[in-house]
């Protein structure tokens, strides 16, 4: 048995499922995905995406399907949505291990792991109900399998065709696009882009396949909905997110190169020795050079993307990952560690590592929200610990030891955050502050949304919330109410002055965000 496999698999359980279900479903994307496929189960529907009664044009329908098998089994509730995300997050490191295990070798396969289980981006992200964690999880056994389809066995590239497919149900044209042009650019490189390619290459069965996987659903949401789903859908959120910015989440050029170097953290301190590695070998290791295609065409695309969020550039995470991991496997092994340039990384690392603690405790004392437990930043300190052990092993000549000090620490930190820090700032968050209130008054108050308010209230009731969105809709509520909830922003409150009977029972500043929720009763 693989003992170094065994350990990384406990470890991607560990750090993917820790406390999973002990937080609050609050983050918007969130909230919107969880309830959506509550919904969906609900009314028994398996092709129409709806959020509060209203079509859902966000995202494709898979990972809905997903929440839905969770739900079932362990009921709606913050663990059920985030289940398959967490499953995700540990089928990828298996992916990872076993593909690089079998193209490289097993010590590569090992770090790369390493390297994976210490990124807090990727540890949030499969711990979110959103889309990202399956796109992520498809679009590396994608990739995956073109290359050994490629190299080695033709038979793995029906598995590249049905991946993108499933992909393609998670988050739309992105999953077949982003490979596409990598695969693409990838031949160009090998001077292997020829017409022969559409046999060896399988295309008429891989187009087949995809089409088989993932054109039922889209024609079935195409008829229930006549063309409205996909307008919104290929129109809105796709095209329009990347050549507008949307709901302010604004692009700038360098954008994904600097979110995959913070996502891979404290390891991509080697960055610049790691990818002249790999460029030096990329003959000898193809592999190599097929995960710098991957990383520079995933980054390239989103750099010219007007809408920027970190989880845009993340699949192009584990083969960044690789490729810091055949460096690592590497500096154990030769050399390298003498080179000038790691100690100056090493003390990039214990530098970043030192600011954490002062940036945490900065950021949380500047919310109004959560200025009362900033004490919550101390989880920073393991960071410079490890760090400064990391360092000791590297005098000694020690590498695995520090590499062991480093993710120690780091996944340290992902435990502490989900099992201690995380949670007392939950309890800050407006919606579980009101949600017991609001339950109670429900029973004997009409309960409405005025414009927009937080989604996690619809998720959190598991009910509809009938939502008015001017005064005059106002008035005609309140004459044929005696009582009336109204569940709101403080921005809207000036449309509730000629209405003394509507108190606020309830006014908090969201987490993180510029809003306020409101609470008004009569």
């Amino acid at each position: 048995m693989d003992k170094r496999f065994v350990a990384v698999i406990i470890l991607a359980l560990i750090v993917y499922f820790c406390n999973l279900g002990g937080n609050s479903v609050y983050i918007l994307d969130e909230a919107k995905n969880a309830e959506c496929a509550r919904e969906m189960m609900a009314r028994g529907d398996l092709v129409v995406p709806t959020f509060n009664g209203d079509l859902r044009t966000d995202k494709p329908v898979l990972h809905y399907y997903f929440m839905m098998i969770s739900y079932a089994v362990f009921g709606v509730s913050a663990f059920g949505a985030r289940f398959f995300s967490a499953v995700c997050g540990v089928l990828l490191v298996v992916v990872v291990y076993r593909g690089v295990q079998r193209i490289l070798n097993s010590d590569v396969a090992f770090f790369s792991s390493l390297i994976l289980l210490g990124s807090v981006q990727l540890a949030v992200q499969f711990h979110l109900a959103v889309p990202d964690p399956y796109l992520i999880l498809f679009m590396t056994i994608c990739l995956f399998s073109f290359f050994y389809g490629y190299h080695f066995d033709r038979r793995y590239l029906l598995l590249c065709y049905a991946s993108s497919a499933l992909g393609f149900l998670t988050k739309g044209i992105i999953a077949a696009a982003l490979p596409g042009l990598i695969v693409f650019i990838y031949l160009i490189t090998i001077k292997e882009l020829r017409w022969s390619l559409v046999y060896k290459l399988r295309l008429a069965q891989g187009i087949l396949i995809f089409f088989l996987v993932s054109l039922p659903w889209y024609l079935a949401v195409w008829f229930a909905t006549k063309g409205e789903w996909i307008r919104g859908f290929f129109i809105d959120h796709n095209l329009q997110r990347y050549t507008t910015t949307m709901e302010g989440h604004h692009g700038f050029p360098l954008a994904p190169f600097v979110i995959l170097l913070v996502a891979l953290l404290p390891f991509s301190v080697f960055i610049l020795q790691a990818v002249h590695l790999a460029i030096k070998e990329w003959q000898q290791y193809r592999f190599l050079s097929f995960c710098l295609t991957v990383c520079a065409v995933i980054s390239i695309f989103f750099s010219f993307s007007k809408t920027i969020l970190p989880s845009y550039p993340a699949p192009a995470i584990p083969f960044l990952a690789i490729i810091m991991g055949h460096y690592v496997s590497r500096l154990e092994i030769d050399s390298l560690r003498v080179r000038p340039g790691v100690r100056i990384s090493l003390v990039v690392n214990f530098f970043i590592c030192a600011a954490l603690p002062i940036a945490g405790y900065w950021f949380l004392d500047a919310d109004a929200q959560t200025e009362g437990i900033s004490y919550v930043a101390a989880i920073f300190l393991v960071l410079p610990i490890g760090s400064l052990l990391g360092g000791y092993y590297f005098q000694k000549g020690k590498i695995s030891s520090m590499i062991y000090s480093w993710t120690a620490s780091w996944i340290l930190l992902v435990v502490m955050f989900f099992y201690w820090a995380y949670p007392k700032i939950d309890q800050m968050n407006p919606v579980t502050q009101s949600i017991p209130m609001i339950t109670q008054l429900k029973e004997t108050h009409h309960l409405v949304g005025y414009r927009r308010f937080n989604p996690a209230f619809i998720f959190q009731l598991e009910s509809a919330v009938p939502v008015i969105n001017s005064v005059d809709e106002l008035n005609v509520l309140l004459s044929k109410n005696r009582k009336v909830m109204v569940i709101t922003r403080y921005q809207y409150l000036e449309d509730f002055r000629r209405h003394d009977s509507l108190k606020i029972i309830f006014r908090a500043k969201d987490l993180f965000e510029r809003t306020e929720t409101v609470v008004l009763a009569n």
